[in-house]
């Protein structure tokens, strides 16, 4: 196992409102570049999605579900951001379980793009800000 240690602080607070048709992970992402925040952790969410398109396994669209209802009700969120290498902006990583009209949850990583706000979703994010300097790597 390789692991790395990585100190640091917690910056600025946001608490935001997605609205109609508002894709959730795209929303996350918005958040963080028109803020200037380079890492952050999404620390919960909850409201209503029109749909969900969640990744189940990693790499794998097998294991990919598309949650659909009218109102599909988002019952935890989690996640992180960090700035993608590609292309120098915010790219989130967001994990969650949601519920369908008939009360059957399913759990993942929301699919970008794929995850649109029903009436509304309220979430709060934190800024992460890493310690310059040397990190410490442990491999086991």
């Amino acid at each position: 196992m390789e692991s790395k240690l990585v100190g640091g602080r917690y910056g600025r607070v946001f608490s935001a409102r997605l609205l109609c048709n508002d894709d959730l992970v795209e929303s996350v992402e918005e958040l963080c570049a028109s803020n200037g925040v380079r890492n952050a952790i999404v620390k919960g969410g909850l409201g209503s999605l029109f749909r969900a398109r969640l990744e189940q396994a990693a790499a794998d669209p097998s294991r990919t579900v598309d949650v659909q209802g009218y109102a599909v009700e988002l019952l935890s969120l989690t996640g992180s951001v960090a700035i993608d290498a590609d292309t120098g902006r915010p790219a989130a990583a967001l994990f969650g379980i949601v519920a369908d009209n008939s009360g059957a949850s399913y759990a993942g990583r929301f699919v970008r793009g794929a995850s649109p706000t029903c009436v509304t979703i309220e979430l709060t994010v934190q800024e992460w800000l890493p310690e310059s300097g040397p990190e410490m790597t442990s491999m086991q």
